[in-house]
């Protein structure tokens, strides 16, 4: 049978270090090259056929962590949950899981899909379950309720979003008692949102001489930071969301002011607010063991079993 199973799988992590550094390029390249890759602000991971996992002999990096048959099921649906994440049950992994499937599948051959395609399915539907039966309103809004938290605006605050990806669009609710506007670097087609202000990507000087707080949900060390680094002045309140502490730079002077912030204060604000959700998280944790122990043996296509809490 081509499809592959729970005990056929295999899924090799690097965790990212406090600047947001993992594998060296070459290396990235190389465990790429192994099956299904991920690449979050915080992990690279592939997921493979355990069959076809031999270590590949340029990934002797120490970090590496190794995951097979249940354990990285477990793994997996944790990880997709967003449970090991730094901000716990926050939705954003599931949807960088659901886009990497995608953008993977449509680039490979089909004998490699085919083999994760039952699996990567499974993994979407138990995630959903999981995060139904424990974790309904515990991470849908997570980065944009500790952001305002952290940008404090007033009533007539003007929140400036650069980047009109799905992290911005997830946290524009939060803002909904405010005024709120999209930059990009591409042109973005907002025709279908009347209430959505979008500045030309031509004109960003227009778009931060608007705002009071500008939140930047794009990465790290790209030409956009750079060019925002140029605009941004004393009088604005700055979160950028794709940018650890220690990651040297151009942003290097606009994080000396106190009116910065990057993604370890974020992270460091929802550890301040600490375990009020910590008994949801445990049993989520806990049901995604149980799947992973109920799932070995299983055809990925049968019906999924209830965990116990």
């Amino acid at each position: 049978m081509d499809d592959l199973f729970i005990d056929n799988l295999a899924v090799i992590h690097r965790a990212k270090d406090s600047a947001g550094h993992g594998l060296p390029r070459a290396q990235a390249a190389c465990l790429s090259a192994q099956g299904l890759y991920i690449d979050t602000c915080l992990r690279q991971l592939v997921i493979i056929d355990a069959a076809a996992a031999d270590p590949p002999p340029r990934l002797s990096d120490p970090e590496l962590q190794w995951f097979r048959n249940g354990d990285a099921y477990s793994f997996l649906l944790q990880t997709a949950t967003g449970l090991n994440s730094s901000i716990p049950g926050e939705t954003n992994i599931l949807g960088q899981f659901q886009h990497a499937w995608r953008s993977w599948r449509t680039r490979t051959s089909s004998g490699q899909a085919r083999k994760l395609d039952a699996i990567m399915q499974l993994l979407f539907r138990d995630s959903r379950d999981i995060r139904q039966q424990y974790l309904q309103g515990i991470g849908g809004n997570s980065y944009g309720s500790l952001v305002r938290k952290l940008l404090a605006p007033d009533a007539d605050a003007r929140i400036l979003f650069v980047g009109a990806g799905k992290l911005a669009h997830s946290m524009h609710p939060l803002f909904a008692a405010y005024e709120v506007a999209f930059w990009n670097h591409r042109a973005t087609d907002s025709s279908g949102n009347h209430n959505q202000h979008t500045f030309a990507s031509d004109a960003p000087h227009l778009a931060v001489g608007w705002a009071t707080h500008i939140v930047l949900t794009t990465p790290a060390d790209t030409e956009t930071d750079t060019l925002w680094s140029q605009l941004i002045n004393d009088a604005q309140t700055v979160v950028h969301m794709g940018r650890r502490r220690a990651e040297p730079g151009t942003w290097s002077d606009v994080a000396m002011t106190d009116r910065y912030y990057d993604l370890d204060d974020v992270f460091e604000l929802r550890s301040r607010q600490s375990s009020v959700r910590s008994l949801q998280i445990l049993r989520a944790r806990k049901a995604c063991e149980q799947i992973a122990r109920n799932r070995i043996g299983d055809s990925p296509l049968a019906e999924p079993r209830k965990a116990t809490a």
